[in-house]
């Protein structure tokens, strides 16, 4: 039997978290399309990377060492529920971060700067409503999907997102109705704040026929691999460069001034920030065959070196261009394929199929529904066991 304390209490929090999931990341979106314009009209800005690196290194190590692990902390909080409440300096360093690394040129995404604000601030409610690690789990589930709805757009790839998060066998039946209230009502927040998201779409759909599923499954496979080199080679760089340069901020300014002489001598300016362009470009013109490679490169130097963001929508950019390129060997539509891309590197990296899934589901229509399902299981089996936002 509901007890009206309890859903009086996850009606209260349910709100609390979908308020400041969605208000916190449309401020953050706003500030992000600013941003990325002033960089894009300024390409000169990108030359202070290194200090960009500096300063990131230096806040951290000053006033959040704790926090700068970032989402593996959220992870280890949902394994781990008795683990100490996060840092609530966890939200606006990664906020101020992320805009400091997209201004300057960093190749880095949005949807970790969107899980910490949410979870950073909505974990702070934990003491004061007396949750028990279980309920803490909820809270946190509940989170993670209002943070990935409000940065995307999508409440249902969010709701999945969060159950698939850890793979935490805790029951589902308690912790899906907040999460599910939690994405919803945070994406409209967001909505409500006026944002609007970027538009995705597929003009042509396959039709399933035997030689049809080879296609895909071929394409599938081609995702996967690729979700496993960029997991594979993110987690060996990362280990290259603090045994190369064990001091962070000679990492920092070093590796700024890497990135920063690779985008100039290449003219790598589209291959920087979010990308959104090149994305939707891939959707309706071939790809280089080097685009995917280029960003996957920038973004794991950019991570490993300890700039901040996320690796989401530079998946969406490694994945949708990936697609283009596989449109000329394989007869699908090149929409379709930089569509199932884009989805399948996500989910295949994150290791959450279902999430990609359904984000199939909320950015292109039902009708892709199955195909995205099929394609995101396979990808992810063939990518590896590991999610990036796993522990070392």
């Amino acid at each position: 039997m509901i007890k009206i304390s309890s859903l009086l209490k996850w009606s209260i929090l349910c709100l609390l978290v979908a308020f400041v999931a969605g208000s916190t990341s449309a401020l953050f979106l706003i500030l992000l399309d600013w941003i990325t314009d002033l960089r894009n009209n300024n390409t000169w800005l990108i030359v202070f990377l290194p200090i960009a690196g500096l300063f990131t290194v230096l806040l951290y190590q000053n006033i959040g060492k704790k926090s700068a692990r970032g989402n593996r902390l959220i992870y280890e909080s949902i394994k781990q529920p008795t683990k100490p409440i996060l840092d609530w300096l966890l939200a606006p360093l990664i906020f101020i971060t992320t805009l400091v690394a997209h201004l300057f040129g960093a190749s880095v995404g949005r949807e970790g700067t969107a899980l910490q604000l949410s979870a950073g601030l909505s974990d702070q409610l934990t003491k004061p409503f007396k949750l028990s690690p279980s309920e803490r789990i909820i809270l946190l589930k509940a989170a993670v999907a209002a943070g990935f709805a409000a940065v995307f757009g999508t409440p249902l790839a969010g709701v999945f997102f969060a159950l698939e998060f850890t793979g935490k066998p805790i029951a589902y039946h308690r912790s899906l109705i907040p999460t599910f209230i939690s994405a919803f009502l945070a994406d409209q927040c967001t909505l409500w704040w006026g944002i609007k998201h970027s538009f995705f779409s597929i003009t042509k759909i396959p039709s399933l026929t035997f030689i049809n599923s080879v296609y895909l499954l071929i394409a599938a496979i081609a995702f996967g691999i690729i979700a496993f080199i960029f997991k594979r080679s993110s987690e060996l760089t990362t280990k290259m460069v603090t045994k190369l340069f064990p001091n962070e901020l000679w990492r920092a300014v070093l590796g700024g001034s890497f990135i920063t002489t690779i985008v100039f001598s290449g003219q790598l300016f589209d291959f920087i920030g979010l990308g959104v362009p090149s994305i939707l470009n891939a959707f309706s013109l071939t790809a280089s065959p080097t685009d995917f490679i280029l960003k996957m490169l920038l973004t794991i130097l950019s991570i490993s070196i300890g700039f901040k963001g996320g690796e989401v929508t530079p998946l969406f950019f490694i994945g949708a261009t990936l697609g283009s390129i596989l449109s000329i060997i394989l007869p699908l539509p090149i929409s379709f394929l930089a569509g199932m891309g884009m989805i399948a590197l996500f989910g295949s990296a994150t290791k959450t199929p279902i999430s990609a899934a359904f984000l199939a589901y909320e950015l292109f229509g039902k009708e892709y529904l199955i195909y995205a399902f099929i394609i995101c299981i396979i990808a992810s089996f063939i990518s590896g066991k590991k999610s990036i936002y796993q522990p070392e």
